[in-house]
């Protein structure tokens, strides 16, 4: 009885605490009602800070941040909004529910284009239906893995908390085969030509996306860009899986920076443009981060 009293309190008051941790004016008490109510389940329907409609459930890491904050990773969010431009192609490797796809849609416009890659198809299906939802026709989906090479591999999924932890790295658990693809046989001569921006957060799998993006790398435009969140301790030889992807960015121009990717409450408390990302000093094999490639300097 008293359990099922305090879940109906929470029920009632959750929403009430997300609507003043969204859209307060004042940081008061925010960071107190995030740890009070964020671990609760709850299913929903919500609107994104870029407006964009998203269902979900407050479970899983990234839907619950979307939920109570409407971003996810703000400074890689807010960085986008500036570097994308109408007509650009944007490619989302892992694109999980769809938060950057979605967001990207929307700053490439109806002239520019979206390739968003999920394996796993009980995440592409959540995918596509937000893309529905939203009535995007700038997207297209590509259930496949991005791999080094044409085949079929194990994909081994995540957990109810984290659906984003799935991965084609080898762990004990169940698995399920998935088509392996390189990315210079998923994307066409037209989405390599104009693609602006590569988003890469596969869980460790860096260096196989690599492999298979690696023809591609002298063929992007001159101001092509790669996100890689990287976690070469995920696999079992780190030192070597690191070396590779920053030997191989190098060799072909590119330096290397770092985002301030924090998931602390204040980070999505706070308001502005976002933290730029800095110049990469050091980055040892066991370390994990999302990494910014770029020929420009920042």
């Amino acid at each position: 009885m008293q359990a099922t009293l305090r879940r109906r309190i929470g029920d009632v008051l959750t929403p009430a605490a997300r609507a003043w941790i969204r859209y307060a004016p004042v940081a008061l008490g925010k960071p107190w009602l995030w740890q009070t109510f964020h671990w609760r389940p709850r299913a929903f329907t919500c609107r994104t800070q870029f407006g964009d409609v998203v269902t979900g459930n407050t479970e899983d890491l990234i839907q619950r941040h979307l939920y109570f904050f409407g971003t996810w990773e703000p400074n890689i969010s807010a960085w986008l909004t500036r570097q994308l431009r109408p007509g650009d192609c944007f490619v989302d490797i892992g694109a999980n529910i769809g938060h950057y796809t979605l967001l990207a849609s929307r700053l490439v416009g109806d002239h520019g284009r979206v390739v968003a890659v999920e394996a796993a198809h009980w995440i592409h299906t959540i995918l596509e239906r937000h893309i529905a939802m939203n009535r995007r026709s700038n997207i297209r989906t590509v259930q496949v893995a991005a791999a080094a090479a044409r085949g079929t591999i194990k994909l081994f999924p995540g957990h109810a908390g984290n659906i984003g932890k799935t991965t084609t790295v080898a762990r004990a658990g169940d698995s399920v085969d998935v088509q392996a693809v390189p990315l210079s046989e998923v994307l066409s001569e037209d989405e390599v030509r104009r693609t602006r921006i590569i988003k890469i957060d596969v869980e460790g799998a860096e260096v196989e996306v690599l492999r298979g993006l690696a023809p591609l790398l002298d063929r992007l435009r001159p101001d092509a860009e790669i996100v890689m969140e990287i976690a070469a301790s995920l696999t079992p030889e780190a030192e070597r899986t690191r070396a590779e992807i920053f030997d191989t960015m190098q060799r072909h121009g590119y330096s290397a920076y770092r985002f301030d990717n924090d998931y602390g409450v204040e980070t999505y408390l706070r308001r502005g443009p976002g933290k730029h990302p800095f110049a990469l000093a050091d980055f040892a094999p066991g370390d994990q981060a999302d990494v910014l490639f770029s020929r420009a300097s920042y």
